[in-house]
């Protein structure tokens, strides 16, 4: 099997999974949103747990993951993650609160390493091993990254999932990002590695829109062997298609402050995307997480099409983005035939937190842009 080493490869995988106890009763919800009195709750909805409520953690994932072991081992059914992606960048955000004179800028998240791969390696690789154990037997993993790190990645994977649970390098060719280099070509792709955990997996065959109809020759299964079909007379037949199945070269936007999502979050993925990626491995009522989940687009997307989810994000920003998309949704479609959970926000409370909570951060009125 391929492994990947590096200096100071601080914990194997079973030494990381001895501390699972540790954290096991230190996090507790300390709000709970409820869907607006208009919608149907899914109480009636075929789900594994009628009496759940969506969770939305705020910490640091390691902690949360060794925490979710207790009650979620094998249960989550698709993990999208964002990571940082070793760019050596902090990505910074400006703030303007309502009612207060002057704008604040903070970071939404860091990314420096000071070019230490090992430090890097080591954040992922413990993460990895924990959502092997948090994910289903039929369930999938998909990792976005980019050409920083993708290249090492994969190697972590095949050392924790196995070559052998490989299922695709998505391509994700964001056609519309401008690049003003001019010692490289345009970078204008980000790569989703896709693995499983057994060869029993949950994979949806989906089909997009042709730019065309296009002739094609009609194809059929004959003793076991794909032939072109023929009519009575013997000739071929042809028929006029308008869509394809999707492959894994995925022609979509980068998102833009034009967009009505667009949040301010710098790294914020399109929702087609995680729309793709949710319908591709999961069906309704299956559970979606997402723990490095930024402006919350994995959570609004599965919330969109009647998922169970839960996130989580060390960021208080990134919380405040999330909440806002889901209450904002919800609103919006009051009025509609609607199924929703409640959800609640989780967190384990220290001082710093009580205060934050204690002046209704998540209830204030922020704008959030990205730091040019």
């Amino acid at each position: 099997m391929v492994g990947l080493s590096w200096n100071k490869k601080e914990l194997s995988s079973e030494d990381i999974l001895k501390y699972e106890k540790k954290y096991i009763s230190s996090f507790e919800p300390v709000k709970t949103f409820k869907p607006f009195k208009e919608f149907k709750t899914l109480d009636t909805f075929s789900t594994p747990d009628n009496n759940w409520k969506n969770k939305l953690y705020w910490g640091d994932n390691l902690k949360i993951f060794y925490y979710l072991l207790n009650s979620f081992e094998e249960k989550i059914d698709l993990v999208y993650i964002d990571p940082p992606f070793f760019t050596g960048s902090n990505y910074n955000i400006v703030i303007k609160e309502e009612n207060q004179e002057r704008d604040y800028e903070t970071t939404a998240y860091y990314d420096r390493w000071n070019n230490d791969i090992d430090q890097y390696l080591q954040m992922l690789y413990t993460r990895l091993i924990l959502l092997k154990r948090l994910l289903s037997h039929s369930g999938l993993l998909f990792i976005h990254l980019d050409w920083h790190s993708s290249h090492y990645i994969r190697l972590l994977l095949e050392e924790i999932f196995g070559a052998e649970h490989y299922i695709n390098s998505i391509i994700w060719y964001y056609y519309n990002k401008y690049s003003a280099s001019k010692t490289n070509l345009p970078r204008a792709h980000d790569e989703i590695l896709v693995y499983s955990k057994s060869d029993s997996y949950i994979f949806n065959e989906l089909r997009v829109l042709r730019e065309k109809p296009t002739k094609q020759l009609k194809r059929e299964m004959v003793d076991g062997v794909l032939k072109n079909a023929k009519d009575e007379d013997g000739n071929i037949i042809y028929r006029i298609v308008k869509d394809k199945k999707l492959d894994d070269v995925w022609r979509i936007p980068c998102m833009q402050p034009a967009s009505k999502q667009w949040t301010g979050y710098p790294t914020q993925k399109h929702h087609k995307l995680l729309e793709r990626i949710i319908k591709l491995g999961t069906n309704k009522g299956d559970l979606v997480a997402d723990f490095f989940c930024g402006s919350g687009t994995t959570l609004y997307t599965a919330e969109k099409l009647n998922r169970r989810w839960m996130g989580a994000d060390i960021s208080r920003y990134a919380i405040y983005l999330t909440l806002k998309r889901i209450i904002n949704y919800q609103r919006k479609n009051k009025n509609k035939n609607v199924q929703l959970y409640p959800f609640e926000l989780v967190t384990r409370l220290n001082e710093k937190k009580k205060k934050i909570l204690n002046s209704d951060f998540f209830d204030k009125e922020l704008t959030i842009k990205r730091k040019k």
